[in-house]
C-alpha cells in the first residue's frame, strides 16, 4: 500500500473509529475496530489487529494491506 510511516499515521488516525475496514492483498476484508496497532516491538513484523462485530480478532501484517477505509468518516 504505502510506506510504513504513512500507514502508521493513517491507522493511528483511525484508532477512535469503530467502523474501519482493512482489505488485504488477497482480497480478504475485515471490518470493525482497531484492537491493537503493533509497530515497534522487537522481532515482530508490523501488524494491525481488527476486532469485528462478533468479537473475533484478526491480525493483518502491514505488508499484506492493500487498502484501509474508515466508514465512519463517510
Amino acid at each position: 500500500m504505502n510506506d510504513f510511516f504513512t500507514l502508521i499515521e493513517k491507522l493511528q488516525g483511525m484508532l477512535d473509529s469503530n467502523d474501519v475496514e482493512v482489505v488485504s492483498m488477497d482480497g480478504t476484508s475485515v471490518r470493525g475496530t482497531i484492537d491493537n496497532l503493533r509497530s515497534t516491538q522487537p522481532f515482530s513484523k508490523p501488524a494491525v489487529k481488527i476486532r469485528d462485530a462478533e468479537g473475533k480478532i484478526t491480525k493483518i501484517l502491514f505488508s499484506d494491506i492493500r487498502e484501509i477505509i474508515d466508514h465512519k468518516k463517510r
